[in-house]
């Protein structure tokens, strides 16, 4: 498929449609309009409190008093997307098994089903809400101001303000069309040329959302091209995989800082065996202990298990402590017999 009409709608920042047979200039918002937009949605936001409309957050509360929701919901929610995550990364492993790699990408499409259901379900009165109102309301405003026809008219002067908006809408790019434009190779060029910002030949604060997520999305790519572990040309050209592969680098860069920080630890109390970090609540607490290496969270658990055994005993007790004298006696011992 040819991406030049793409890249010159995503260059210009104009959407241009047909619409009852005139051609529909959609431009690139001026800030004020911006700004006025802000300004007019709160005060929608506002009128429709007063009238007795429904928050995310009323939303929320009332789907959990009707029993529609509930906390094992979010929770299931949340293990969802964590378990989608690991899947990507298992499809990027498994990439040139071909089974496996069919089989894996499957069940992505059937776990993205099965968020996509239960996101409807937690939103299912959003539409409903002032700050569903509120936001729609930006976005006509914004968009009536922006639309013209070839004679330089406001379209909402001859068209419906609704219909105008419902039309412009549908002529929306998705987040998947804009990734697809980023990776190809008539935009690389287009993209390596000159500055980001300059490319489009506006300021920062007036490009187009589409824009923008052209550069989030080609930055990715640049990051993905620049990495001393790119992957393979193959996996780049595959979202999924390139997603997972993205994950796996995340994780291993977390990782490594915390290797750091243990190590920053361990500096500065290098006569002591343990290093002790005060925490404030649980969160802090697993993100301190997961700073131990492997040796250390088998120490922690050999600690816990003789604990919950119960006694009385002295550090030197301890059985992960024992071993420890035990193994530099041997090495003492070895250390006397080369002399």
């Amino acid at each position: 498929m040819d991406s030049k009409p793409l890249i010159n709608r995503l260059l210009s920042g104009v959407v241009i449609f047909k619409l009852k047979g005139d051609y529909i200039y959609v431009r690139p918002a001026k800030v004020e309009d911006k700004a006025f937009a802000d300004v007019y949605a709160q005060e929608i936001y506002e009128d429709a409190l007063l009238d007795g409309i429904f928050t995310i957050k009323d939303t929320e509360e009332f789907l959990i008093e009707k029993d529609w929701w509930s906390e094992e919901d979010d929770k299931k929610l949340e293990d969802l997307n964590k378990n989608l995550e690991q899947m990507k990364v298992d499809y990027y492993v498994n990439f040139f098994k071909d089974e496996a790699g069919e089989y894996i990408k499957k069940s992505i499409g059937r776990q993205n089903k099965k968020i996509s259901d239960l996101l409807d379900k937690k939103h299912i009165f959003f539409d409903k809400t002032c700050e569903y109102v509120r936001d729609f309301a930006k976005t006509s405003i914004i968009l009536a101001r922006s639309s013209f026809f070839e004679s330089g008219d406001l379209a909402v002067e001859k068209i419906d303000a609704h219909k105008l908006i419902n039309a412009i809408l549908k002529e929306g790019l998705s987040d998947k069309e804009i990734r697809g434009v980023a990776k190809k190779s008539e935009w690389r060029v287009v993209w390596s040329s000159k500055d980001a910002i300059s490319l489009f030949g506006a300021k920062g604060c007036d490009l187009t959302n589409e824009q923008i997520s052209l550069i989030g999305w080609s930055r990715f790519y640049d990051g993905v091209y620049e990495s001393m572990d790119k992957p393979n040309d193959e996996i780049i050209k595959d979202d999924l995989a390139l997603d997972g592969w993205s994950i796996s680098q995340d994780r291993k860069r977390k990782e490594e800082e915390k290797k750091q920080q243990g190590e920053k630890l361990a500096s500065k109390a290098q006569s002591a065996g343990e290093v002790f970090v005060p925490v404030k609540n649980q969160k802090e607490q697993d993100q301190v202990l997961s700073l131990n290496d492997q040796y250390g969270k088998q120490v922690l658990a050999s600690k816990r298990k003789q604990f919950e055994e119960g006694g009385v005993f002295n550090e030197t007790d301890l059985k992960h402590v024992k071993k420890e004298i035990q193994m530099e006696s041997l090495r003492q011992s070895k250390e006397s017999r080369r002399r």
